[in-house]
């Protein structure tokens, strides 16, 4: 039993955990800052992505291994709670292990070692507090924030238009009923719109602009049910004609009925039907996205439906469906409802891959954006808040336990990993950039003119950088707690040892 099992024990298996947690950290640690560089990812069909998104190089990279896996879901969780910091968190992650291992290997037991980290965290928790910041509005916090996550990646060209929709969209929606639609053209006309943008145009051509009232959202095909018919059986063909007709002249006059404006279709629309709605008067939008008829929904508070024989008043939803860039070549229709939490932003962009790039950058940026919105509680960037909190850490009074006193110093010297490599990536002198910063921890590092001066212009939401470090400490103290790795073998490779 114990053949089909590869474990690991003790120190071994510390050792381990330590190793490949640094394997991790390096392999996203060099992306950080506006200097930090970027990834190739090719996959096995030889398609490739250039990023230096942290969370994307980590879900792209399949690592069995669980130490691996354990990171990875942790940068997801970061990122799911606030968006952003990924990075920030593995990058740290790495260095505490790092440093950990160093006072194990000397007899330090992980005990001692969890009750140090737990002291300092405590500590560099009020000191970002007692240094964040509310005196902005909302738009202005959340526009210093969006302008920090989009430094440094390929969308910093178009930070100031970027982020000012960022900040605006932060407060016009929560970040999951914000959709971010790329298309060809210039990324200086990106555009915030209020509601769900639809990328498809009228099914028939009208001089009307705008449509509003009742909204039906149908996922049924709207056509005439399908009959099987053959040469040899010519006298059926009028009969099932007829038949199909009075089908669809039911329908039809159900839509009329219930006085529907505006009809948006997940499936196909029969020519007859275009042209009964083309006579009412009615909007008629066909082969529509699943995911934007939910979106719609959501926006006008009404509910697709899949039978327009058993529809219900209340399923319908109510708004105004605006017809936009009908003279351009990129034409769609704006739909506002009831629902104004619902926003979309148009994303124009050179290429396919740049677009891509574009949305990940706004995704954090508008994440990071929103939080701060709801709570405009900022702290200064650029590895200044970490560099104070690792002097605090290192000013306070000794711990009872010796042992436990050096954890908390080394948790003081494992932040300080964040503006060293920031320095490391703008090719910066570290020991001097290092000794200029505790000299005076209250500044910062500015990667483009390779000095530590004052960067307090540069802010970070404090919830990101608690839940940043909260999220490092904790894993860290979990793998560290890890005295055995048992790893099942491959069934094949078991299977082939029995043969044998």
């Amino acid at each position: 039993m114990d053949d089909e099992f590869e474990t690991l024990k003790g120190k071994d298996a510390q050792k381990h955990i330590v190793e490949k947690a640094i394997e991790v950290a390096e392999r996203v640690r060099s992306t950080l800052g506006p200097l930090g560089h970027d990834k190739m990812l090719v996959d096995k069909m030889g398609d490739f992505l250039l990023t230096n998104d942290g969370a994307t190089i980590l879900s792209k990279r399949h690592d069995n291994d669980p130490v691996a896996r354990i990171i990875a879901q942790s940068a997801k969780a970061q990122e799911k709670a606030v968006f952003d910091g990924t990075t920030t968190t593995v990058v740290l992650l790495g260095e505490l292990l790092k440093l950990a291992w160093h006072y194990i290997q000397k007899g330090v037991q992980t005990n001692a070692i969890t009750k140090g980290f737990r002291a300092a965290l405590e500590i560099a928790t009020e000191v970002a507090e007692e240094n964040a910041t509310t005196g902005d509005t909302p738009y202005d916090a959340a526009k210093k924030v969006a302008k920090t996550a989009i430094t440094g990646k390929s969308a910093e060209d178009y930070i100031e238009i970027l982020s000012d929709i960022c900040a605006r969209a932060a407060e016009a929606a929560t970040p999951d009923n914000i959709k971010l639609i790329g298309r060809p053209g210039d990324p200086n006309d990106a555009e915030l719109i209020e509601g769900v943008v639809v990328l498809k145009q009228n099914s028939y051509p009208t001089e009307e602009t705008e449509f509003s009232g009742k909204i039906l959202l149908l996922d049924e095909e709207l056509g005439p049910p399908q009959a099987n018919l053959t040469l040899a059986d010519p006298s059926r063909i009028a009969q099932v004609a007829q038949v199909q007709a009075a089908y669809m002249e039911e329908r039809l006059a159900a839509i009329d009925n219930m006085g529907i404006k505006i009809v948006l279709c997940q499936k196909g629309m029969d020519s007859k039907a275009i042209q009964h709605f083309r006579r009412k008067g009615i909007m008629a939008v066909r082969n529509i996205r699943k995911s934007d008829m939910h979106r719609v929904a959501k926006a006008t508070q009404g509910e697709v439906v899949t039978d327009l024989a058993d529809i219900m008043d209340e399923e319908l939803g109510e708004g105004v469906c605006s017809i936009r860039g009908q003279d351009g070549p990129n034409p769609y229709i704006q739909v506002v409802g009831g629902n104004t939490k619902v926003a979309s932003i148009i994303l124009p962009a050179q290429t396919e891959q740049t677009a891509a790039e574009f949305s990940r950058a706004m995704d954090d940026a508008i994440g990071v954006a929103y939080i701060t919105a709801k709570s405009p509680k900022t702290v200064p960037g650029a590895g200044s808040i970490q560099a104070r909190m690792a002097d605090a850490i290192k000013k306070s009074p000794p711990m009872e336990s010796s042992r436990a006193d050096l954890a908390k110093l080394a948790f003081a010297e494992a932040l300080m990993v964040i503006p060293k490599t920031l320095a490391e990536t703008a090719s910066m002198d570290i020991i001097d950039a290092m000794f200029d910063l505790s000299l005076n921890p209250k500044l910062g590092v500015n990667p483009l003119t390779e000095k530590i001066e004052d960067m307090t212009h540069v802010q970070e939401p404090l919830t990101l950088v608690l839940t940043s470090m909260n999220t490092a400490t904790e894993n860290a103290i979990a793998l560290l707690r890890t005295d055995e790795i048992q790893k099942s073998r491959p069934i094949q490779e078991t299977f082939m040892d029995e043969m044998n």
